[in-house]
């Protein structure tokens, strides 16, 4: 049975909208190729849980699907993730070790923001989109895979290689098939069955019943714009499935989507939080909203991923 059909009730892909039974129809249609696929959307769309679908559907579903998450790897340590390396390659490599690509031999590899990856990696990661070779770090034997190669990022690849910050050439490697997964703000008609799809879960992994939502509660999710997307609505699903005792989830229990939009500025002021105190929250908040992309964070607040790290160990932010 095709994954993609038979998985539609997991979240994110329970829709009712027309823009995700377009993005659906196409996963089901390019699950059967072996074409370079690029998936686009913001952070919390599901672009990960799309692609592990395209690969249970696709004729390398018996093979591994691995997946690397750049943003989550320090650029010193990520070319030894995906490519692997021998013993005493550097200072604690007492061992050969596989990476990624060596992994996912036989089956499908997601690389997650590939946007982050550093010019040397690009012309690495090149190759192997062209050849499917490559050598480990610090090893001079070429070694082969048959992997199918896909791809993920929140970030504009066009502006990125006309700023030359990312090669042309791989991008036209990456982008075969190109799906741009929407945001939720962009199917907010999906919201009502994800929710419900989101408690049957809960109650199916804790054996009770299903809770219902209320009217009250029902609205503040539609009053929501959902910056985190998917995401950020999980998070507050299962909170609020938590907190509520009852077989009806209140409006109190579900912490978003106020009838009136309260002004932060003067929020702010009137609680006469010091400048400091204004930008830890900010801070913070930016990245709960990214779900702790450190790299997205920065791009957001306007600084670089080493002023990010200054300023969360000064304020103690894990």
């Amino acid at each position: 049975m095709n994954a993609i059909a038979s998985d539609v009730t997991a979240a994110p892909l329970v829709h009712r909208s027309a823009l995700m039974a377009r993005v659906i129809d196409l996963a089901r249609r390019v699950a059967r190729s072996e074409a370079n696929l690029l998936l686009i959307g913001e952070s919390g769309t599901g672009k990960g849980v799309l692609a592990r679908l395209i690969h249970e559907a696709s004729p390398r579903r018996s093979g591994p699907f691995v997946t690397i998450a750049c943003a989550n790897i320090a650029v010193d340590l990520l070319e030894s993730e995906l490519f692997g390396h021998e013993k005493g390659a550097f200072t604690g490599a007492t061992e050969q070790r596989k990476g990624r690509f060596e992994q996912a031999d036989g089956g499908t590899i997601l690389i997650d923001g590939v946007s982050e990856l550093a010019p040397s990696l690009q012309g690495k990661l090149l190759r192997v989109v062209q050849e499917r070779s490559f050598e480990r770090l610090a090893g001079t034997r070429t070694l082969s895979v048959d992997v199918r190669i896909l791809a993920s990022t929140q970030a504009d690849l066009e502006a990125l290689v006309a700023a030359g910050s990312f090669r042309k050439d791989l991008f036209y490697r990456l982008n075969v098939i190109r799906m741009e997964i929407p945001p939720l703000r962009d199917r907010m008609e999906d919201v009502p069955l994800l929710a419900e799809q989101m408690l049957r879960d809960i109650a199916r992994r804790s054996g009770d019943a299903p809770k219902r939502l209320s009217r009250g509660a029902l609205e503040r999710l539609m009053g929501h714009a959902w910056p985190g997307n998917v995401r950020e609505l999980q998070n507050v699903i299962e909170g609020a499935a938590i907190l509520e005792a009852g077989p009806e989830i209140g409006t109190d229990a579900i912490p978003v989507g106020e009838a009136r939009p309260r002004d932060p500025i003067a929020e702010a002021i009137g609680g006469r939080y010091s400048l400091a105190q204004l930008e830890e929250r900010y801070i913070r908040e930016v990245l709960r909203m990214t779900g702790g992309n450190r790299s997205q964070a920065a791009r957001i607040l306007g600084i670089n991923r080493k002023t990010l790290l200054e300023k969360r160990k000064r304020y103690g932010i894990p």
